[in-house]
């Protein structure tokens, strides 16, 4: 039986709905590979600012190289940036309030510190220790680790470090590594120092 054109033209458009869907449907379940989304107009978008600090701090207590003890405070700095680590932001001092939230959430000892980059010395090759400072705060609250972290702005990103450090050594426990895509919320968060470097 010969088919008519109309036919066919019909089932060929159909073919190529359902491969265009397939293809959409294997989009959707792929796992980012931190790659900076983009819109339509090729900006970055912005994405859930607590979510990712949230899996953050939940992976830098998964990946810790000692047991942490939950009646024994962490004390969580905000982060600076690090070309300056006398400088932070609003997205430093927000990153470091939702860190301190996930981590009362999970039952840990949480105490805030005021302090910033005057706690972090930097030593070299990207390493930071704990000034005398931060760790007589940390004997005199009975504190058994710190969180700090740094972050580096980008055209498209910024790029996020955050470390859970012994209080009494100044040795890391554990590190995590992630990014935040360059959109508008989260470029309003950062400080005029972070915009100029940004912009250059």
């Amino acid at each position: 039986m010969t088919l008519s054109p109309v036919v066919l033209v019909g089932r060929t458009a159909r073919a190529l709905l359902v491969s265009s869907l397939a293809l959409v449907a294997i989009a959707c379940n792929t796992p980012q590979t931190g790659q900076v989304p983009f819109d339509a107009k090729n900006k970055p978008v912005d994405v859930d600012l607590a979510g990712q600090s949230y899996s953050a701090t939940e992976m830098l207590l998964q990946n810790t190289q000692q047991t942490l003890d939950m009646g024994r405070p962490i004390l969580v700095a905000s982060l600076v940036n690090v070309a300056n680590l006398e400088r932070s932001s609003n997205l430093g001092r927000v990153v470091s309030e939702q860190v301190g939230s996930r981590l009362s959430q999970l039952g840990y000892d949480t105490r805030e510190t005021k302090l910033r980059g005057s706690f972090l010395i930097k030593e070299g090759a990207g390493e930071f220790a704990l000034s005398r400072e931060i760790k007589a705060i940390s004997a005199k609250q009975n504190a058994q680790a710190v969180i700090a972290g740094v972050y580096a702005v980008a055209r498209s990103k910024v790029m996020v470090t955050l470390r859970l450090i012994r209080a009494k050594d100044g040795k890391i426990l554990s590190s995590v590594d992630y990014t935040l895509p360059m959109g508008p919320d989260t470029a309003a968060l950062l400080g005029p120092y972070d915009i100029v470097q940004y912009r250059q």
